[in-house]
């Protein structure tokens, strides 16, 4: 095999090996989430009043590390799961619609993020009370105008829970009750990679830290490759030529 093939070969081989390397690492989807960080919690009890808990007591749990939980909490996390991929947008998940909202504002959606949230401790004891907890979540949303979490809370059942982002890249959120959880974003975050619209709403959130990523690039790389391939193989028949 002579110089120039080998070059070509390598260069190929190097093109393969890039496209391969930014498919894995800088597209990951809603299965590679790392949980978001809890940085505040607080409780109300059911007649209204502050209750002090510490944010330890809220523990959330990643779609990606679903096999630490208990055999019924991985069950109803993977059950989530699948009903974000089998429906065709988010808003089929909603029986109700929120106040304020249109009929179809989550069609423009897409899944970013899909945890568990439990709970122990006062926190525990203030939801089987019949109070609520709220807490502070620090969690990569994109600059999206439209940020909403949506509780699986049984079964096939889902609702919106009050949300509110209070901050760069800080969303609060109050439930009264633990289970699936999942952050949608509107489709002008740039944590997203494919249109919504598509049907394609469960791995298309993308954390990359508040820069903007394309799924084009894969095949940019690769483009460029094959022309530099293109351009060796053709120096090499040239040469033949002149021989």
């Amino acid at each position: 095999m002579n110089k120039f093939m080998k070059i070509a070969l390598a260069v190929a081989l190097a093109a393969v090996m890039c496209v391969s390397a930014v498919a894995d690492t800088a597209v990951p989807s809603i299965q590679q989430k790392a949980a978001p960080e809890v940085s505040t919690a607080t409780a109300t009890d059911a007649d209204g009043n502050e209750v002090t808990i510490d944010a330890a007591e809220v523990v959330v749990t990643a779609f990606s590390d679903a096999d630490s939980l208990d055999a019924d909490a991985q069950e109803a996390l993977t059950s989530a799961y699948e009903q974000i991929l089998e429906s065709e947008s988010l808003e089929e998940l909603v029986a109700t619609i929120p106040e304020g909202h249109t009929a179809a504002y989550l069609f423009d959606h897409t899944a970013a993020y899909l945890f568990d949230i439990s709970v122990t401790g006062d926190a525990a004891a203030v939801l089987a009370a019949g109070g609520s907890v709220t807490v502070t979540m620090e969690v990569n949303l994109g600059g999206a105008s439209e940020v909403a979490v949506l509780h699986n809370y049984s079964g096939s059942n889902w609702r919106e829970e009050p949300s509110e982002v209070v901050g760069t890249n800080k969303l609060q959120v109050t439930f009264t009750s633990t289970s699936p959880f999942v952050i949608t974003v509107s489709s002008d975050s740039t944590i997203l990679v494919s249109d919504p619209a598509e049907g394609v709403v469960g791995d298309t959130g993308v954390d990359v830290s508040g820069a903007t990523t394309s799924s084009a690039m894969p095949y940019v790389v690769g483009g460029v490759a094959c022309i530099v391939v293109a351009g060796v193989l053709l120096i090499v028949a040239n040469k033949k030529k002149v021989k």
